[in-house]
């Protein structure tokens, strides 16, 4: 399956949890490093700051923790998956976040070149 295919499926997979009005996308960017914290979430750092509200974690990271913003623990699991590959792939992500708090929570991630 094809990376693109793999984000793809793992964005389908979480529509049916909606959209808000305060969820934006990251644009296109490299992931710098991924911080898995012991909660079963994770913090995806890109090469550019996406928005200056998010500061919690500085302006160019983005949280992505089960049981918020939508997302569940198994899908947290294949976020943290997708992200890892982007990351060693050297391959782009797109980051669906809420900007309604300093945290910046993501919710749906696409991978490509």
């Amino acid at each position: 399956m094809s990376y693109i295919k793999l984000g793809l499926c793992i964005l389908l997979s979480f529509a049916s949890s909606g959209v808000s009005a305060l969820d934006l996308w990251s644009g296109t960017k490299s992931v710098v490093s991924v911080q898995v914290v012991s909660n079963g979430g994770f913090i995806i750092n890109l090469d550019s700051e996406i928005n200056l509200d998010c500061s919690h974690a500085g302006s160019s990271a983005l949280l992505i923790y089960p049981e918020q913003n939508g997302v569940t623990e198994a899908g947290a699991k294949s976020l943290l998956s997708t992200a890892l590959i982007a990351f060693t792939t050297g391959n782009k992500v797109n980051i669906m976040y809420s900007n309604d708090s300093a945290f910046c929570w993501g919710k749906y991630l696409l991978i490509s070149k």
